[in-house]
């Protein structure tokens, strides 16, 4: 739309000029973009189904009463670690571009060997498996590339044809149709992880924040945080009564043996098995400490005293 002013006069005239080689472009364009998710959808699904068929596959080799279980923990805890997909403070949206996923992908992969974690897998599937796993990384770090390398493409056609007929459709046309395809990235990361990753506990996710450490003998407050019951006991001695985390009132002051989530103890037992025999170590060292100081300081306090 031009305005046109109108001669010995404040008002404003307004021509409509239909561009129907605009229209033409702009359809063969939401068609291309329409064809593309169409495949994405597609890809999707099918992505989708092998994440579920090979953690099936998963969860026969990574019991823990199996050898490969403690191998299997320690790879996805480098996968963790080495932060593929930028997945930090819960967040699965893919910030790091497709070419760094890869680089650290392959640098994931390299150590994996470096150290020798395969050929320590003593049933044949594991192997298999963690191939399988590899795959499906590379898969979905070559459908980000596609999905940058669409979004740019789309970004400089619009921009070198707002350049030609200076129109504005470099800002109106994402407003009508979503160019930015890193959400269905981020659904498959999500999906990865919670599908094959999380089939193996990993420690992290419980661990005490008091001590830091795998929270043995688990008490629930009623605020629903999860300590040590070392640790409670410890905090209310210091007069620490309520939660250190939300400050729930009297949280710490009224737990008691019944706050022991039972459940939670028994999956500790039966999936950190060496861990929990550490803390009790631990536990028992710190015990014995705080036993020995109080003979000390009680003997200290029989030789301070005057018979008369």
């Amino acid at each position: 739309m031009v305005p046109k002013p109108m001669e010995n006069t404040e008002e404003t005239q307004v021509v409509v000029v239909r561009l129907e080689t605009d229209q033409l472009f702009f359809d063969q364009l939401l068609n291309y973009i329409n064809r593309m998710q169409s495949f994405e959808q597609k890809y999707t699904k099918q992505y989708k189904s092998n994440v579920v068929s090979l953690g099936s596959d998963l969860t026969t080799v990574t019991s823990p009463f199996k050898h490969d279980f403690e191998i299997w923990r320690e790879i996805f805890r480098l996968y963790i670690d080495a932060d593929v997909w930028d997945h930090s403070d819960g967040d699965f949206r893919p910030a790091n571009p497709a070419r760094e996923c890869q680089n650290r992908f392959a640098k994931f992969t390299k150590h994996i060997e470096k150290i020798g974690l395969t050929p320590k897998f003593r049933d044949p599937h594991s192997a298999r498996i963690l191939m399988s796993f590899y795959k499906l990384n590379i898969e979905l770090s070559y459908l980000r590339l596609l999905q940058e390398m669409n979004e740019l493409a789309t970004r400089k056609i619009i921009k070198k044809h707002d350049k030609r007929t200076h129109l504005i459709a470099k800002t109106q046309f994402p407003q009508i149709v979503n160019i930015d395809a890193t959400s269905l990235t981020k659904a498959l990361i999500y999906t990865v992880y919670n599908d094959l990753v999380g089939v193996v506990p990993q420690i992290n996710d419980y661990l005490c924040p008091m001590c830091l450490n795998i929270a043995w003998r688990p008490l629930r407050l009623d605020c629903g945080h999860v300590f040590c019951s070392r640790c409670v006991v410890k905090a209310s001695r210091r007069r620490i009564f309520d939660c250190p985390l939300c400050r729930s009132k009297r949280a710490v002051y009224n737990a008691s043996v019944t706050n022991i989530d039972t459940a939670l103890l028994n999956f500790l037992k039966l999936y950190f098995p060496k861990e929990i025999k550490e803390k009790q170590r631990e536990i028992q060292q710190e015990i014995s400490e705080e036993e020995s100081l109080a003979i000390m300081q009680a003997y200290k306090h029989e030789r301070s005293c005057t018979i008369m």
